[in-house]
């Protein structure tokens, strides 16, 4: 286990770090959310159950879920208008303490 000051040298020191966003980040899958102002929400439900059960390649999945999608703009603008992503607990804590250093 990695104490809590060699993690905030490891990200300080790192050139990039990358983070799942969805339901880690964030609250909220961007996706499932984006489908529901689209109009597809169960059709891109069933496609997410499927990937997650290793039935289709993330990228398939993924790739397969944008197309039925197939969001304009204002729609991505609309949803972020409507449903903006909530932080997770303790995310927002995370960015302040690596700021300090």
């Amino acid at each position: 286990m990695v104490s809590h000051s060699e993690l905030r040298k490891l990200f300080c020191s790192a050139d990039a770090v990358c983070f799942d966003v969805d339901s880690t980040v964030i609250r909220e899958e961007g996706i499932d959310e984006l489908a529901k102002i689209c109009g597809v929400a169960d059709a891109v439900s069933e496609m997410t159950k499927r990937a997650m059960g290793g039935a289709v390649p993330f990228k398939a999945a993924l790739t397969e879920r944008l197309a039925l999608i197939q969001p304009s703009r204002e729609q991505v603008q609309r949803l972020l208008a409507e449903r903006p992503p909530h932080l997770t607990p303790g995310i927002r804590m995370f960015s302040l303490d690596l700021e300090e250093t």
